[in-house]
Order: structure tokens, then sequence, then C-alpha cells
């Protein structure tokens, strides 16, 4: 894929490189889980358990860059499935589990429902420009140990796009297989066809809890892509030099991959940063910074750099209300991964430093995320489309509204707006507010009107078998299957 936009030179990604190295050598990782130190000491790691930490050595992380996959598959319940990196194949989907939504209602900011979590996997599922879905906010009236289940199971059953969720131990690891692996009618079958990836997220700098570690080695035994997602935070959990904090994101990557391969060689890995800066004067975490923006394209290229599938962060803000801020800054974060060309991005509908999602957003940032993907198209020149027939046809000062070469190509070359523009030019004093209502209206009319693919009844036979095993369909979340 083309790209127009990099940060890093060929001599800084091999500085970047050799960094990572020598921070996983010489300074390790702290991996809380006894099995996967064991599978790292096994492979010449030096391990010390007293400590928690693995040091790694460059042979097993050149070994694990190469058997790890150069394409992965993100495929889906409903059949539309991509290979990435693939040519022209960028992919994006919701923000992914905050624990607040911007009530459409109200216009505060208020805990999420497993309601609402439903709604925006429906949404999700309805807008054509969502490609895959993680879980948009976590359920808060679902039970605490047990929340993160039922938003798995909410997002695969309401929307028939890749899902992408996260599991916190071994145990939610095999409750996603096996929910998958019914839908799909076995685990070979997943294995061929992964219809969810998951995320996983050491914490910076440079530690896995066991959860995480157990469960990142469940998944890669069983074939589901794996997303390595480190979350660098410049100036508080890394360094505030955006050097050290690539670097940081690189080895936290690398440590990621080889326990993957370790695992399973040739598991299926994304190697990704959602990465931000420290506000100095508060102490809180920034998204829609140009230093997230730099450090996250620098992934990318770092994906690149050892011919991996890359995963970042896409549209990103602050706010806290649908306005002027959360505009800009979406569109530069999203602009910059799409011109630098990330496999995967995540964020539509994210508001508030991704502590938020916003329903209206959600479809305000699909009308963005479609004039990006105009701008990515580019002009296409060819005798047809230069049109010198047409141009004949009208001459000096002719008009080209109603020429047939317009008719024939304006749905092909013209971007229609579906939520801007929509305000009455000839109305004096128009609401600066036309597009939020119009976003409220989409997206009522959504909920009211769009219904997605339904589970077969033995496919939600088998998933209510699964769901009864795990004790997770009882009492409130039996509302779940009652959209199926």
């Amino acid at each position: 894929m083309k790209t127009s936009m990099t940060v890093l030179s060929r001599d800084d990604k091999e500085t970047i490189h050799q960094a990572a190295l020598s921070i996983l050598e010489k300074t390790g990782v702290r991996i809380e889980s006894p099995a996967a130190l064991q599978l790292l000491q096994r492979a010449g790691a030096k391990v010390d358990s007293d400590k928690q930490l693995a040091c790694l050595g460059e042979s097993i992380i050149g070994d694990a860059l190469r058997s790890a996959p150069k394409k992965v598959s993100i495929c889906s319940r409903r059949g539309v499935d991509h290979d990435i990196p693939g040519d022209g194949v960028q992919l994006i989907s919701t923000d992914g589990q905050p624990p607040a939504i911007f009530d459409i209602e109200t216009g505060a900011k208020r805990p999420s429902k497993l309601k609402d979590l439903i709604d925006l996997c429906i949404m999700a599922d309805a807008l054509p420009e969502v490609d895959f879905v993680w879980p948009p906010v976590v359920a808060t009236d679902m039970p605490a140990d047990r929340s993160s289940f039922y938003e798995f199971l909410a997002a695969i059953t309401h929307c028939s796009k890749h899902i992408q969720h996260g599991a916190a131990t071994a145990e939610e690891a095999r409750f996603q297989i096996e929910i998958a692996s019914a839908i799909l009618g076995g685990e070979e079958e997943l294995r061929k066809r992964p219809i969810f990836s998951d995320v996983c997220t050491p914490i910076s700098p440079l530690r896995y809890d066991r959860g995480e570690a157990d469960a990142l080695v469940t998944l890669a035994k069983a074939g589901v892509p794996v997303v390595h997602l480190s979350m660098a935070i410049a100036g508080s959990v890394t360094p505030v030099s955006l050097a050290g904090s690539i670097a940081i994101i690189a080895a936290e990557n690398l440590c990621g991959i080889t326990m993957s391969q370790l695992a399973n060689r040739g598991a299926p890995c994304i190697y990704s940063s959602f990465s931000g800066v420290t506000d100095l004067r508060s102490g809180v975490f920034l998204c829609g910074t140009p230093e997230g923006v730099l450090m996250d394209v620098a992934a990318i290229e770092m994906a690149k750099h050892y011919g991996l599938p890359s995963c970042a962060g896409g549209p990103s803000n602050s706010s806290r209300f649908t306005m002027f801020e959360s505009g800009f800054q979406t569109g530069m974060t999203s602009m910059a991964s799409i011109l630098a060309g990330s496999d995967l991005m995540v964020g539509l509908g994210g508001m508030d430093r991704a502590s938020m999602v916003s329903k209206e957003k959600l479809v305000m940032d699909c009308e963005a995320w479609r004039w990006l993907e105009r701008l990515r198209k580019g002009v296409e020149v060819d005798d047809d489309r230069v049109g010198f027939d047409a141009i004949q046809r009208q001459g000096p000062g002719g008009t080209f509204l109603s020429d047939p070469h317009t008719l024939r190509h304006m749905r092909k070359e013209l971007l229609i707006p579906q939520v801007t523009g929509h305000h009455d030019p000839c109305l004096a004093g128009a609401s600066t507010d036309d597009m939020i209502e119009h976003a409220k209206r989409k997206v009522r009319e959504i909920l009211a009107t769009h219904t997605p693919p339904r589970l077969e009844k033995d496919v939600a036979a088998r998933v209510g078998g699964v769901t009864t095993k795990y004790g997770i369909v009882n009492g409130d979340g039996s509302q779940i299957f009652n959209h199926v």
C-alpha cells in the first residue's frame, strides 16, 4: 500500500530496533505468569522466577519475527473477510470499552450499561463505514467479574462484523474461543476463519500481569489473532522523549510477539500502539495530541519495518462534548493513521480521552471517515474520465449538470454527504447544531429499523450451552438473547 506520511528514516527505525533489543536483554520484562516465564526460559531467555523477570536475547526475538505471519485474516460471521496487509485494505472500528456514554437525550456523561452496548453494536452493524467492532462500552450494570464476558457475547450476537475484544484471564480467553467456535462449528473452523481477535495490553512500562499473559498464550494456541497493544504515555509510564517512548512501544510489542510465537509457532500477531502524552499540569492522560499521533505513526512504520500487520489509534480526542475540539482532533488523528498506512484503526465514536463513547459522534465520525477514504482513493485518470467528448459537447459557457458524462460518473467521483450539509442554505440564522441534530436523528432511525443478522437456532443453542457452562446468561444477562 502506498503511504504518504512518514516520521522515521531507515536509520531511525534501526536505532529504535536496537534500543528495543537492549531494553529486552538488559532491563527485561516483568511477567507475572509462571507458564509464560517457563515458555521463555525453555527458549533460552534468562529468567529470575523470584523477581518474575525475563531478559530476552536477540536470537529469541529474531526467531519469533521470522515465524510470525506476514498476513493475518480478519473474518466475520457475515462472511466479509479480509487479509491484512492488503492492497487498499484499511479497516476501522468503534472505540473500545470506556465505562461511560454521552447520553443522547440528556447530553451528559453517565455510566454505560449493557443496553447501551447492544445499541452501539446494532449501530456498528448498520453503518457501512465500520469494518470491525470493539465492544464500544463497558456494561457497568453487569457483575464486575463477568462484565467483559457479557460484552463479548453481546457484541458477537448483535453485530455480524469482526469482533475485537480483550481477555483478562485464560478462562475468559477460553470462553471467547468456545463462543466463536460454537458459531462457526468448531475450533478448527475458527483457526481457518477467525471471526474475532483479541487485544493484549502490557502494563507500561514492561510488565504483564498473570491474567493477560495467560490469556495471550491461550489465544495464540487457538490461532486467534492477537493485537499486541502498547499504550505509551509519554512523561509518566514511558519517557517524555518521543524516541524513548517509541523504543518502549517496540520492546513491548516484540516481547508479546515472542510469547505468542513460543506458545504456537505461526500464531497471528498484529503490532500496535494507541499512545498519548501526560498533561504535565495535571498528570492526566491526553488523547488527540500531535505527539500521540507521531508515536502511533512511528509504530505503524516499525510494524512495516518488521513486515507485520499494524493497528493504531484512529479518531482520537480529549473533548468532553461534540464541539470544535473533538472535530479537529478526530480529523487530525484519523488522517495521520490513514496516510501512514495502518491496517487497522480504532476509535469511532470515542470522546473524553477514550473514557466515553457518543452514539451521535459515531455517526459523525463515520462521515469524516468517508471523506478520508475519498481522499485516499485520489484521482483516477483515463480518457473516459477526462471526458473530452463532454467538454466538446458543452463548449465554452456550457453546463455539465445534465450531460450524460455527469450521469455516468457522478456517483463514482463525488462524495455525497450523509450528515454534513443538511441545513437549508437559504435559511437565515441556521443553527450550528444542525449536523449534531441530524446525527441524532440518524441514530434513532438505525435503532428503530436495523436488525443485525440473527444466529440460526442450532447455532444459538450451541452458544447458549457455552454461556451456561460459564454461568453467564442468568438474571439480567438473559436480555442479550432477547435480541438474538
